[in-house]
């Protein structure tokens, strides 16, 4: 009982920083979503892990998320390979790199959300991927993060070094300290239009 009286404790706080965080994601213009966005780009680029990486992981941006379509476009005019989540089955809880050549191609939704189709022909495994971006409604300085909810990305990155996960957002989706458990795992680096936070947090995979 002690156990499940935790677990729903800590689901409830998590409930509360999506409501707050969310609330105020989804109060920016379209406007200042575009040039933060640009702004994030602007400091992703600087990041060796980027600027090395020969295949790059987006997400597709939804809602008031972080606009990545020109970040997606840039890399693949860059010479990057780019794969994006894909969903194959709703009630399922696994997800997929697959390649994309144009943001034009996703067009196929899963929970509203964007996405390519699924073949065996685009998807790439986990350790083909250089870096990967992690959206969020909420990140902490220590580099953990509050999602939808779902899992999908918590499942994902088990197995990937921290060194290779970037969270992007904007600053006021960064606070001190998030309600966590011991499923959620970190990011490396977060950057926001105002910084990039190097968490230097070493996963245990």
């Amino acid at each position: 009982m002690r156990g499940r009286f935790v677990n729903d404790l800590l689901e409830s706080e998590k409930r509360k920083v999506r409501y707050e965080f969310l609330n105020l994601r989804n109060k920016l213009d379209a406007l200042n979503i575009s040039s933060y966005s640009g702004m994030i780009f602007a400091k992703v680029s600087e990041l060796p892990v980027y600027a090395n990486a020969k295949t790059a992981m987006f997400y597709l941006s939804y809602g008031s998320e972080v606009f990545t379509d020109p970040m997606i476009t840039a890399a693949i005019n860059a010479g990057k390979t780019v794969v994006v989540p894909a969903i194959t089955d709703p009630q399922d809880t696994k997800m997929s790199a697959v390649k994309l050549s144009s943001v034009k191609d996703a067009n196929q939704f899963v929970y509203g959300i964007r996405q390519p189709e699924i073949d065996e022909d685009n998807v790439v495994t986990k350790e083909e991927i250089d870096v990967v971006f992690v959206p969020a409604i909420a990140f902490d300085v220590s580099g953990f993060r509050t999602g939808y909810g779902k899992g999908y990305y918590d499942r994902w990155l088990e197995g990937i070094p921290a060194e290779k996960t970037v969270g992007i957002a904007f600053d006021f989706q960064v606070t001190d300290k998030l309600p966590t458990d011991e499923f959620d795992l970190p990011v490396g680096t977060i950057v926001t239009e105002k910084r990039i936070i190097y968490v230097h947090k070493t996963r245990k995979n």
